[in-house]
C-alpha cells in the first residue's frame, strides 16, 4: 500500500510539475508577444490618393464597409480621434486606447508617412515597428494597394484633432487571454512585399472581399458558421446551412439596411447592423453572392 501511494505521489508531483512549466511557459509567451518588435520589416510603398475619387473611396471604405469610425476610433463629435477606456472585469483589467487616427501631428498619424499608415491597417504594426493590440488587420490584410491609398487619402483629409491617447494597457490576465487567442487572432499580418488588386466589383470574389472588410469573421467565426461560445457570444450561422439558405438576395439587402430579418424580427444589438447600414445595395449583394457561395456548415461551436 505504501508503494502505491507513494507512485500515486510521484504521478501527482510530475503532473503539477507538468502544469506549472506549462502555466510558466504561456505566462513568457505572453510577455514576449505582447506589442512584439518588428523594427527590420520593410515598408510597402503607398502613396496616399488624395483625389476627390480617391477621399470618396476611403470614406466610403472607412466609415461604411470596415466602419471604423461606429466600431472603434470615434466617441463623442470627435470623428476619428480614438478614445480611452478603463476596464475592469475581474481577472482582467486594461487601458483599451484606441489611437487618433486624424492627422494630428503630435497625438495623431500626421508625423506618419503613407507606407505607415497602410502597414498598420494591413499588417498591424505601428509607425515605431510594434505590433498593435486588439487590432483586426487580418480583415484588412488582403486590401488592395488603390484601397489602402484612399483610405490613407481620406485619413490625411480630416480635419486634425488634439487628443493624446496613452498606450495600450493590460494585466498579466489579460496579456496571457490574448496571446492565446481568446479575443481573437492576433493584430500582426505577413509582411505584403508585393501588389495586391481589387477584384472585379458586383463579383463573389468581390463579394468575399468585401466581407474581409468588414472583419465579419471577427464575429461569425473564421469559417463564417457563427456560433455560441467564445468572446463573442452567439453569432449566427451565414453559410448555406444557416438561415440565409432561404433568404432571398433582397432579404439580406433590407437586414443590413433596416436590421429586419424576412420573419419581421429586429436583430438584437449584438448585430450591429446600423455601422454596416451604408453598404451600397450593389456591394451588399455581391457580399450576399459570395456567402451563398460557401460549404453548407452545421453551426459552429
Amino acid at each position: 500500500m505504501r508503494r502505491v501511494l507513494k507512485w500515486i505521489g510521484i504521478v501527482l508531483g510530475a503532473i503539477a510539475g507538468l502544469i506549472l512549466v506549462v502555466a510558466i511557459g504561456v505566462i513568457l509567451y505572453s510577455q514576449l508577444t505582447f506589442k512584439r518588435s518588428y523594427a527590420n520589416r520593410p515598408l510597402y510603398p503607398i502613396v496616399a490618393d488624395t483625389s476627390p475619387e480617391g477621399a470618396a473611396r476611403g470614406k466610403y471604405l472607412m466609415e461604411a464597409v470596415m466602419s471604423c469610425d461606429k466600431a472603434c476610433h470615434s466617441e463623442g463629435s470627435a470623428p476619428f480621434a480614438g478614445y480611452v477606456e478603463e476596464i475592469n472585469e475581474p481577472p482582467i483589467s486594461a487601458l483599451f486606447a484606441v489611437p487618433n487616427l486624424t492627422p494630428d501631428n503630435g497625438t495623431g498619424l500626421g508625423a506618419w508617412s503613407d507606407a505607415e499608415i497602410a502597414r498598420a491597417i494591413r499588417e498591424g504594426i505601428d509607425k515605431d515597428g510594434t505590433g498593435l493590440v486588439i487590432m483586426p488587420a487580418y480583415s484588412f490584410h488582403r486590401m488592395s494597394d488603390a484601397d489602402i491609398a484612399a483610405v490613407v487619402g481620406y485619413l490625411r483629409s480630416l480635419e486634425p484633432v488634439r487628443n493624446e491617447i496613452p498606450p495600450f494597457q493590460a494585466n498579466l490576465v489579460g496579456k496571457v487571454m490574448m496571446a492565446l487567442g481568446l479575443f481573437g487572432p492576433g493584430s500582426v499580418g505577413e509582411a505584403i512585399t508585393g501588389p495586391q488588386d481589387t477584384p472585379t466589383p458586383g463579383t463573389e470574389e468581390y463579394g468575399e472581399y468585401l466581407v474581409s472588410l468588414g472583419d465579419c469573421r471577427g464575429c461569425h467565426g473564421a469559417e463564417l458558421n457563427g456560433g455560441t461560445s467564445g468572446f463573442v457570444g452567439y453569432s449566427p450561422n451565414l453559410t448555406p446551412g444557416g438561415a440565409l439558405a432561404d433568404w432571398s438576395e433582397a432579404d439580406f439587402v433590407t437586414l443590413i439596411q433596416t436590421g429586419v430579418t424576412p420573419d419581421g424580427r429586429r436583430l438584437s444589438e449584438g448585430m450591429p447592423w446600423e455601422a454596416y447600414s451604408d453598404i451600397s445595395e450593389e456591394d451588399l449583394k455581391a457580399m450576399f453572392l459570395y456567402l451563398k457561395s460557401l460549404p453548407a456548415l452545421e453551426m459552429g461551436k
